[in-house]
């Protein structure tokens, strides 16, 4: 099983052996490899069976009719998508690759054997879903009250911290697959007031961005420029105990 998944699971509460495995099991029948920059779901098409993410990035996002696009989300290693299609016909959004990719097929009948069968796996599956819905809460937060630095501040605290969570940052370094682009359609900025931003933070030596990597110099105070506080990401401690505010705070 890609380790991803597992760390991100054990984050929210109690993951039993035999749930794991067969999760691992399930991740190594059906994994295909996507090129960059490809839907893998539509917009106003039927919803499909669910998805882990094994590598690479990909995003949720809606377009309007005359082409402007905004950005929702962003799909790390070890995210599974999308639950929330069952709930619904067709997709009221869609979902693409930033990078190339490898994605495991889970099949439809994915959350009713988890609730037949691995019912820890389901209490942790809602979790997720929990936290995706509270990610969004926060962007829609940042963009309605942040300023653009607070914004900007924000986004790469979280897409460090998640990528920390799930062992994929490297120290302080952390991959960064967004371009300057996809970050104004994520931030609702313009690409040259993006561009300044990260000029700002660069010349205040909070943060570097090179070569597809972001460096967190000083990620106390990058979460003090964003107001962020990471007990979004998070619902439970690793023996399934509720995480306070400070441990939260404390993990920055």
């Amino acid at each position: 099983m890609t380790p991803h998944v597992t760390y991100k699971l054990r984050g929210f509460g109690q993951l039993k052996g035999c749930s794991e495995q067969w999760l691992a099991e399930l991740a190594r029948n059906d994994v295909r490899p996507v090129p960059p920059r490809v839907d893998l779901l539509r917009q106003g098409e039927c919803t499909g069976p669910l998805h882990l993410l094994l590598e690479g990035w990909a995003i949720r996002y809606k377009t309007l009719e005359d082409g402007r696009r905004q950005i929702l989300s962003v799909l790390l290693p070890g995210d599974i998508f999308d639950i929330n299609g069952h709930l619904a016909n067709s997709m009221d959004h869609s979902i693409a690759t930033l990078t190339a990719v490898r994605l495991s097929v889970l099949g439809d009948d994915f959350l009713d054997v988890a609730r037949a069968r691995h019912p820890d796996l389901e209490k942790l599956l809602w979790c997720d879903m929990h936290v995706s819905a509270a990610t969004q809460r926060e962007r829609s937060t940042s963009l309605g009250q942040r300023t653009a630095r607070e914004r900007m501040a924000h986004l790469l605290c979280e897409l460090f911290v998640r990528q920390r969570s799930v062992r994929l940052a490297s120290g302080k370094t952390c991959a960064f697959h967004l371009t300057q682009t996809e970050l104004a359609e994520a931030l609702g900025m313009t690409p040259v007031y993006v561009n300044r931003t990260l000029q700002d933070l660069r010349r205040d030596g909070v943060i570097q961005l090179e070569q597809k990597a972001l460096t967190v110099n000083d990620l106390p105070r990058l979460a003090a420029l964003a107001l962020f506080d990471p007990g979004y990401l998070k619902i439970c401690d690793a023996d399934g105990g509720t995480g306070s505010h400070k441990e939260n705070a404390d993990a920055v």
